[in-house]
């Protein structure tokens, strides 16, 4: 009896939406569409809560919101990663294979950069900047997820300050 209510209420809501997109000008209906869509699904969403058949939504849901919790963990450091991954792309450091992307484009790095990479000043205490390198490289360590270029420019950004 529900099911059968829902389906009646689902096929009244798009023929009314139907009907309401076809008379709106050109520059409203990419607007109009999506807004029908989010609460589309919404509805499709609750119909399945009411109905008893969101078993498996509530599951995915779930990992979703856990994996949402582990990317905004990383997401303070997405600055920091494009960085570095910018850094690879240049002529000079594909050219040398026996040192690697890394080390050539290392060279060039100056206290600024460095500064910027373990989030100092550029004048910071030998003590700031230590502990500026533990908490990055606790967090990037190659054993800990991190990866071998990251570990290595966290090492020459704590080399160049101390120097």
């Amino acid at each position: 009896m529900l099911s059968s209510i829902l389906v009646v209420a689902a096929i009244g809501a798009l023929i009314f939406g139907v009907k309401r997109w076809q008379s709106l000008p050109d520059e409203k209906k990419a607007g109009f569409a999506r807004k029908w869509a989010m609460y589309g699904g919404a509805a499709v969403i609750l119909a399945l809560v009411v109905t008893g058949k969101a078993h498996w939504l509530m599951g995915v849901l779930a990992s979703l919101l856990a994996l949402a919790g582990r990317v905004s963990q990383f997401a303070q450091y997405a600055p920091l990663f494009k960085k570095f991954m910018g850094d690879e792309s240049g002529s000079e450091s594909q050219s040398n294979s026996h040192t690697g992307p890394i080390a050539s484009s290392n060279q060039a790095m100056d206290k600024r950069q460095a500064a910027d990479i373990l989030g100092v000043e550029v004048d910071a205490s030998i003590d700031e900047v230590r502990s500026a390198h533990k908490r990055l490289m606790q967090k990037m360590h190659p054993d800990r997820g991190g990866s071998d270029a990251l570990a290595k420019q966290i090492n020459l950004a704590k080399d160049v300050l101390l120097s």
